[in-house]
C-alpha cells in the first residue's frame, strides 16, 4: 500500500512538474467539452472527445480523438482515432484509420497489418518521429 501512495505522489508531481493539463469529461456532447481542444496531458470522465491528444484519454464507455500524438487512448467499451503515432489504443473494440499498436478484441485499422484482426492490430508506419 505504501509503494501505491508513493507512485500515486511520483505522479501527480510528475503532471504538475510538466504543467500538463488535466480535463474531467463528463460526456462528449456537453457544453463543458473539450471537443475541439488540442490536450496534452490527460483527459478523464465517462465519454470523451478531442481534437488531438499528446497524454492520456481514460474514459469508461468510449474514447474519440482526431490524432493521438503519443500517448494512450483507453476506454472500455469503444476508441476511435484517425491516426495514433507512438501510443496504443484500449478498448473492447478499437478502430483506426492508422494506429502504431492496438489492443481489443476487435481491432480494426485500415493501415494494420490485416484490416481487422482480433486481440491486436498494428500499423508499422506509426513509429518514429511525433510532429
Amino acid at each position: 500500500m505504501k509503494k501505491l501512495a508513493v507512485a500515486l505522489c511520483a505522479v501527480l508531481l510528475s503532471t504538475m512538474a510538466a504543467k500538463a493539463e488535466f480535463i474531467w469529461s463528463w460526456w462528449a456532447g456537453s457544453p463543458e467539452a473539450p471537443v475541439s481542444q488540442n490536450v496534452s496531458g490527460c483527459v478523464l470522465g465517462f465519454a470523451s472527445e478531442v481534437k488531438s491528444i499528446k497524454g492520456a484519454q481514460v474514459s469508461a464507455i468510449y474514447s474519440i480523438a482526431d490524432e493521438v500524438k503519443c500517448g494512450c487512448q483507453y476506454a472500455i467499451g469503444y476508441c476511435q482515432a484517425d491516426e495514433v503515432r507512438n501510443g496504443c489504443q484500449v478498448a473492447f473494440v478499437t478502430k483506426a484509420r492508422k494506429a502504431a499498436l492496438q489492443f481489443g478484441l476487435v481491432c480494426i485499422n485500415d493501415e494494420g497489418f490485416l484490416p481487422w484482426f482480433i486481440f491486436f492490430n498494428f500499423s508499422k508506419g506509426c513509429y518514429g518521429e511525433v510532429k
